[in-house]
């Protein structure tokens, strides 16, 4: 059975409906939609019998990487995909199922070679730098015994990867401007801006105090030296979600201070307030199971470890307003006495006197 001929000017009037779809506020919103739209063309009006998406997640030595991020495959043709499974793909002899996916990831291109007996595929390459996390492998699966793809169906193939790569860096580069491509968290400049605008607030009137915390991951370069650089980045992401997720809205900000160290602003709260938080935070990271991975990055079940954080505080306040510099320089000193003192716990900086 052939895979259903697709007509040329019927697929190439997709392009200007999926310009239109890329460009809406909704998927600006939400960049891991911007592959439905392409991944529809694939199967609906090229007439392939499933489409899939994979996040290219690393290539150590001979092997390729990947996760597949998402699939349609209404006729259940292709029960060995499903969103999160882990592929491991050999570069230089790939079963022939996955042929297309290795040559589209090592020439940067559209691959659409035919297998006889097994049926074809395409299968185009959306180009991220590597401090993106990497590029995507996206395309069409069709399931018969021989076919062929057309040459304007790679064409389109073609036309949507590089419309995609260019859409998926842009958007990257205005992340990076503001968040910790890691944790997720506010970057080191963004949340040193976010310091200097509370303490710019309290020149142009007054109000209530705000509090910064420092924090840092203990023992965090055993974690690298021990289990490697993908288990200490898959901690620091967890703790920026765990973090992230314990702010009051409209009220706390996180940020990535540098390396494993966290800068927290409690505005319009006191110390004794930001502390009672800190300590629900810290006592929660204390209890929390962070995953083990393996070599892939991927978890490894029933693998955890316990990560634990250390805590300075240090209040700023209208009547006697600090500059960022010296307010953070406090509450870093506060986080130098927790860690002199065993770890694991939080220290306020108060006046002259350190408060643990």
């Amino acid at each position: 059975m052939d895979k259903l001929e697709t007509d040329a000017k019927h697929v190439l009037n997709q392009l200007s409906e999926l310009s239109s779809f890329l460009a809406s506020p909704r998927i600006t919103g939400d960049m891991s939609l911007c592959f439905e739209k392409p991944l529809e063309i694939m199967q609906k009006t090229m007439s392939f019998d499933v489409s899939v998406l994979y996040k290219i997640t690393n290539a150590v030595e001979d092997a390729l990487l990947l996760k597949i991020i998402r699939v349609s495959d209404p006729r259940g043709l292709r029960p060995d995909f499903y969103p999160g499974k882990r592929l491991q793909l050999n570069l230089d002899a790939p079963d022939p199922i996955f042929i297309n996916e290795v040559r589209a990831f090592k020439t940067r291109k559209v691959s659409s070679i035919n297998v006889p007996g097994i049926g074809c595929d395409i299968m185009g390459f959306v180009y991220l730098p590597e401090t993106f996390g990497g590029g995507y492998l996206f395309g069409g699966d069709f399931c018969g015994n021989e076919s062929s793809v057309k040459a304007h169906e790679a064409s389109v193939c073609e036309i949507i990867s590089n419309y995609l790569s260019t859409i998926l860096i842009k958007e990257q580069f205005e992340q990076l401007a503001v968040y910790d491509n890691l944790t997720g968290l506010f970057n080191s400049r963004k949340i040193k801006e976010e310091t200097d605008r509370v303490c710019s607030r309290f020149r142009r009137k007054t109000g209530d105090c705000a509090t910064a915390a420092l924090c840092d991951i203990d023992h965090f370069k055993a974690v690298n030296d021990t289990f490697g650089h993908l288990q200490g980045d898959a901690v620091l992401k967890e703790v920026g979600s765990l973090l992230n997720g314990s702010m009051r809205r409209d009220f706390d900000i996180a940020g990535r201070y540098g390396g494993e160290e966290f800068l927290i602003l409690f505005d319009e709260s006191d110390m004794l307030t930001a502390f009672a938080i800190v300590e629900r935070i810290r006592k929660k990271i204390e209890l929390h199971r962070f995953n083990r991975v393996d070599v892939t990055g991927a978890p490894i079940p029933g693998k955890h470890l316990f990560i634990t954080l250390s805590f300075g505080l240090a209040e700023n306040c209208p009547q006697g307003t600090l500059g960022r510099e010296e307010w953070l320089n406090r509450a870093d000193q506060a986080l130098y006495t927790s860690k002199e003192q065993g770890r694991n716990k939080t220290t306020m900086w108060n006046g002259q006197t350190i408060i643990s």
